[in-house]
């Protein structure tokens, strides 16, 4: 069976925090086979996003589908690897413990876990020979690394990774984005969230978000062409004044001198 040309499509969706709406009508599909980046300010919709798909969240209103499925995806759950923005580790389990449990969660068998926990580990460069460390005594990368492991155990079509790369150093930040290109190559679909320029460039698809709303979409290619900028940086910042009609960027300059997406006045983080 040949895989859908969209395997996660958000139609009309709004989200609020009670009377707070914090996601505007968002209408956008995720191809299959490919990288689609959600970029943006932190606080404007990202994460939001990702638990709508994952079904940690329910939309107010429109329709989100996901793998063929309306969400909440519960029949599809299994065909999804979620790395969420806070470690969901069990501190008190070395590396291989934790990866066999959460392993078993999806009914992967003996046999799959022998050969799939090696693997993974060598994907994300975290060396557990002859472990004995436990999880709390892990660095936050080495954190991260291994939630991403855990993700990516059960070779899932879709996976969903919430700023996977933040708190890594640069060596393993451009190893992961390697490794991410090779599954897209290989047939996987991946959704991430990013607020770093340097990461977003290589999305195959970008969704620019400004406080809730989809405000450009494209390659970075043609959004940097149809913004008319020198990069993707100033691109971002392009389609933000057009849609707030403000100038003053005078609050970002910290942020930008990082290479990550800044936030104007008014804005919230």
């Amino acid at each position: 069976m040949s895989e859908p040309e969209a395997l996660v499509s958000f139609d009309d969706v709004h989200f609020s925090y009670g009377r707070t709406e914090v996601l505007h009508g968002i209408d956008i599909e995720v191809p299959a086979g490919a990288i689609t980046g959600l970029l943006g300010p932190s606080g404007h919709g990202k994460t939001t996003m990702v638990n709508l798909v994952v079904g940690a969240l329910i939309p107010t209103s429109g329709m989100i589908t996901v793998l063929g499925e309306k969400a909440p995806p519960r029949k599809v759950k299994t065909q999804i690897g979620y790395m969420p923005q806070a470690d969901a580790l069990y501190e008190d389990l070395t590396a291989t413990q934790n990866l066999r449990f959460f392993g078993s969660l999806y009914g992967m068998s003996r046999k799959a876990l022998d050969e799939g926990i090696p693997r993974v580990l060598d994907v994300v460069s975290l060396p557990v020979a002859g472990e004995r460390k436990t999880v709390s005594a892990f660095s936050g990368g080495m954190k991260r690394r291994l939630s991403l492991a855990v993700a990516l155990l059960h070779s899932p079509r879709l996976l969903v990774l919430d700023e996977p790369t933040v708190g890594l150093d640069p060596l393993h930040r451009v190893r992961l984005w390697n490794a991410f290109r090779q599954m897209a190559e290989s047939g996987s679909t991946l959704l991430i969230t990013t607020h770093v320029m340097d990461e977003a460039v290589n999305c195959d698809d970008l969704v620019m978000l400004h406080e809730g709303q989809v405000i450009a979409r494209g390659t970075p290619e043609e959004l940097v062409a149809r913004s008319g900028k020198a990069n993707l940086e100033e691109a971002f910042l392009d389609f933000e004044d057009r849609e707030t009609g403000d100038l003053n960027i005078s609050d970002t300059s910290d942020e930008l001198g990082t290479g990550t997406t800044g936030r104007r006045k008014g804005t919230h983080a």
